[in-house]
């Protein structure tokens, strides 16, 4: 806390006298870039002739708390000098600035590269890697015999454009690997780990913790009502556990378990002595039921089945299909008939029989899980590559992937079913997981037709709640639901309480491949909040990848093996999620500020390839390319979700970027321009525009509509295009001018260096001014009003977002909730019907998760946390801890103290 309130005052007396310029890239976006180069393959096995993608790395990068973002690049040792790759950046003022470069410092080797810088006639050259710079005794050189390190070198440049090159100086002792580069004028810049540098906006939004009064910009004369088109799950949350032959078998005896398991392969004997007849935690709990993987589809819904029996006897069960590893298994028929032409009939026959087994629970069925794919099916890349080729615009981009996938996914399940399936009843079932590259998706899938939408979920995911908040949007904009797939993954490791489900961590000769055991992954405190953060956002299911170890067995050397088959400790966690989802409803999250994406606006911050869409940009670099549109979503995303820029500077870990406690709560969905799908703005008190836009008349339309009805729309320069631009009156503006600082209601505010054109403001109210130029105003428009930002896109000239957007958020947010939470704490609130709302409140100090090992809690980090409403408070209740909670009465306002342990989790209900 003294750091921060040292860094703060630091960066207010630089903007006194001129603040830092800095411009940061990331190396994965330097081009041209060929094939593959990861820190653990063969050498020979790397692409020769190109620096290549190098991430997201494996266990030497996670162990070193990760790469930046989510990828880097490298090239071979033995690349001769010349291969090169380019990034152009524009310089936002003159000046003496350091280059900075994150690589890979190899021991006692040289790993020599080169960086270029070039205005005009005017080029700077610095060679990297001559010596070490991390001590050659590192833990990580030990391990690894290499360590991310920082170097750097100075360079004078002039406003304007430049080229930045990387380029092999010819053959070296090992390989290059180079991961972020940051050209800066700040001095006290010295970076560690993934640290960037700080930003104006950053210490405009640190001040915001301390929780001054401002004036709002939204008259809030709502009820707090939740629209009825928030309510995506009106049924219980359904927890689906990895079935197989293990409960097969028992089904298939008279008095064999009747409750859906899969265990541990050597617990299973010690499993059913322990537990036949007897209730079973987890598995034998109301909300429970199975998953099956799809190999094992066609023997579960044929005629006579036990599972189709068991359905019938527990007709509160749902259960689910696992797409990931295999495809069905159809038995063949009499091996000595030989006439194809009868084989192909009875099978087809088969198909269909059993098709129509599975579409009489369909109500139960949750849905063909897909874990980070869309459906696990081959598409036809001629035709996607095409396409993208000769695409003009995100759009096309779009239109090309939902025509192989719509394609690949009628095929898949027409085989799967043994006859034609429309587009509708292909997609209706699927549920894509996306990990990577999911906010590109998400909506896509829901309107190609899938019905639900969901995410496979690591520990090392930044920013759980923004992915929330693309799912959720999702599900409410197309009326569908969501899923949830636990991977409890953190980089190359996964937390698993298993005997035989790992790759013996104790074996050297496995260091380099994934490491699943007990000490590894994300952990069971990224696990509980994980449950409980999806669980209030009204997720309809969820599925733990491993699954099977739900229970183990504990023992060792020293202890002996005769402790008897127990809960896990994740076991342990996922009981307190099904009791406490069995006795409280959840209600409705209430979310009352809605981002506006175009709904081919392909980015995301996590992907397998750095271009939009998670796409090669090589493939259409005019289009694929990422730049302003990306950066200004991403830039608006870190201001709804402050400080989750600042905990991506930190080591990967569970909890801390994965949970981060945004100064304004858990509050925000994401919509995008999807055609017929406009009637859901009227959901929301503000809508912000992200990124560019492209609007078509029926969204211009809508969206004039929406403000004349009530609604606050806010929109930036530069982002709107298409023919619907006409249905809006926006205000006429000036000649373009640069500015580095504005005036926010008669304070100056230091800023990034960025453009504008003045408002002509006309009768609108001016929220903020440069000189006397209007840089934001609010004009009414009927019963509502549009809030214009006359910077492009938010952004500064350095593609970051300009404090003015923090100082905007806050007084958006402002007067949109009924609570108000005072704590260092992550909240979400939920509407629970007509008198109650719960808070969950989420202390994200004090466990700090590596990807292997386990650190002991700082309970001293716990945190005592106020909650005030203005809505009349008589009983306060706590779900996790099962206790009242005093209610003080202060005048009008209600008001609890709830103190939340170090990485705990409690959730308050108020009545």
């Amino acid at each position: 806390m003294i750091f921060r309130i040292i860094a703060a005052l630091l960066l207010a007396a630089a903007v006194a006298e001129g603040a830092p310029h800095t411009v940061v890239i990331e190396a994965e976006n330097f081009g041209p870039l060929k094939g593959s180069n990861f820190s653990f393959q063969e050498p020979t096995k790397t692409t020769k002739g190109s620096w290549s993608l190098s991430g997201p790395g494996v266990a030497a990068e996670w162990t070193q708390g990760g790469e930046s973002e989510f990828m880097s690049i490298a090239a071979r040792a033995d690349e001769p000098a010349g291969t090169t790759v380019s990034h152009e950046i524009e310089v936002p003022a003159a000046g003496n600035y350091t280059l900075w470069v994150r690589y890979a410092d190899y021991r006692n080797k040289k790993d020599l590269f080169g960086i270029r810088v070039a205005q005009g006639d005017e080029k700077l050259e610095h060679v990297f890697g001559e010596k070490a710079v991390v001590d050659e005794l590192d833990p990580m050189k030990l391990i690894w015999d290499w360590s991310f390190a920082w170097d750097s070198t100075p360079v004078k440049l002039a406003k304007g454009k430049a080229k930045l090159e990387i380029y092999t100086t010819g053959v070296s002792e090992a390989r290059r690997q180079i991961d972020l580069i940051v050209v800066t004028t700040d001095e006290r810049y010295k970076p560690a780990g993934r640290e960037k540098p700080d930003a104006q906006i950053w210490a405009v939004m640190r001040e915001m913790k301390r929780g001054d009064a401002v004036e709002p910009v939204v008259r809030q004369s709502r009820t707090y009502d939740a629209p009825k088109e928030w309510n995506i799950s009106p049924r219980p949350t359904a927890f689906v556990w990895n079935v197989g032959e293990q409960w097969m078998d028992e089904l298939k005896k008279p008095d064999g378990l009747p409750v859906a398991f899969g265990v541990d392969p050597p617990l299973l004997k010690d499993f059913l002595a322990a537990y036949r007849g007897k209730e079973i935690p987890v598995f034998g709990q109301v909300l429970s039921g199975p998953s099956w993987g799809i190999s094992n589809y066609p023997a579960m819904f044929a005629d006579g089945s036990p599972f189709l029996a068991w359905l019938e006897k527990n007709p509160q069960k749902r259960f689910s299909l696992m797409l990931n590893y295999s495809d069905p298994s159809w038995k063949p028929f009499d091996p000595q008939n030989v006439d194809k032409a009868i084989q192909s009939k009875k099978l087809e026959e088969q198909k269909r029989a059993v098709y129509a087994n599975l579409k009489k629970y369909h109500d139960r069925f949750v849905g063909y899980i897909a874990g980070e794919s869309v459906a696990h099916a081959s598409y036809d890349t001629d035709i996607l590559y095409k396409r993208v080729g000769a695409a003009k615009t995100r759009g096309d981009i779009l239109a090309a992937w939902k025509e192989v996938y719509t394609l690949s996914v009628v095929k898949k399940f027409s085989d799967y079913y043994g006859q034609p399936v429309s587009e509708d009843e292909a997609w209706a079932p699927l549920i894509s997981c996306l990990s990577a590259n999911n906010e590109a998706f998400c909506h896509a899938i829901m309107n190609w037709g899938a019905r639900q939408i969901g995410h496979e979920n690591t520990g090392n995911s930044p920013t759980l709640a923004r992915r929330l908040a693309f799912l959720r949007g999702a599900a409410r904009q197309f009326n569908g639901r969501f899923v949830d797939y636990q991977s409890a993954n953190l980089g190359d490791a996964a937390t698993m309480f298993s005997r035989q489900n790992f790759i013996y961590p104790a074996n050297s000769k496995y260091i380099l491949d994934n490491s699943y055991d007990a000490f590894a992954g994300a952990g069971v405190t990224w696990l509980l909040k994980d449950y409980l953060l999806w669980h209030m956002a009204g997720v309809d299911a969820f599925y733990n990848e491993q699954g099977i170890d739900m229970f183990w067995k504990p023992g060792g050397i020293a202890a002996g093996d005769n402790f008897p088959v127990q809960l896990s400790p994740k076991g342990k966690v996922a009981e307190t999620v099904l009791n406490l989802a069995e006795k409280h409803p959840r209600g409705v999250q209430y979310t009352p500020v809605a981002f506006l994406l175009d709904e081919a606006h392909g980015w995301s911050q996590e992907r397998f390839s750095p271009g939009s869409f998670g796409m090669d940009p090589q493939n259409n670099p005019a289009v694929l390319t990422p730049g302003a549109h990306e950066a200004g979503i991403r830039g608006w995303m870190d201001v709804a979700y402050y400080p989750a820029a600042e905990t991506q500077n930190e080591h990967a870990s569970g909890i801390r970027q994965t949970y981060v406690a945004g100064i304004f709560g858990d509050i925000f969905d994401v919509i995008v321009t999807a055609k017929g799908r406009a009637g859901i703005l009227a959901a929301y008190p503000v809508v912000i525009l992200a990124g560019e836009v492209t609007l078509s008349e029926e969204w211009g339309k809508a969206l004039a509509q929406y403000v004349e009805r009530g609604g606050t729309l806010v929109v930036c320069a530069e982002q709107l295009l298409g023919r619907g631009v006409g249905g809006l009156t926006l205000p006429g503006t000036g000649d373009v001018k640069e500015a580095e600082e504005f005036e926010w209601e008669g304070k100056k505010v230091g800023a990034n260096v960025f453009r504008y054109r003045p408002i002509d403001s006309g009768g609108a109210r001016v929220l903020a001014k440069v000189g006397d130029d209007a840089l934001v105003t609010a004009s009414r428009r009927g019963e509502g009003q549009i809030v214009w930002v006359s910077v492009p896109l938010g952004l500064g000239i350095d593609q970051r977002p300009v404090p003015v957007l923090g100082l905007l958020m806050q007084r958006l947010v402002k007067g949109l909730l009924p609570v108000k939470v005072s704590g260092e704490v992550e909240w979400v609130l939920n509407k629970l019907d007509d008198s109650g709302w719960a808070v969950t409140l989420l202390n994200n100090r004090g466990v700090i998760k590596p990807q292997h090992g386990v650190l002991p809690t700082e309970h001293g980090e716990r945190i005592s946390v106020v909650v005030t409403t203005a809505v009349s408070v008589t009983k306060a209740t706590e779900w996790i801890a099962g206790s009242d909670v005093q209610v003080k009465q202060d005048g009008a306002r209600s008001q609890v103290t709830v103190e939340v342990p170090a990485g705990g989790v409690r959730i308050v209900e108020l009545r």
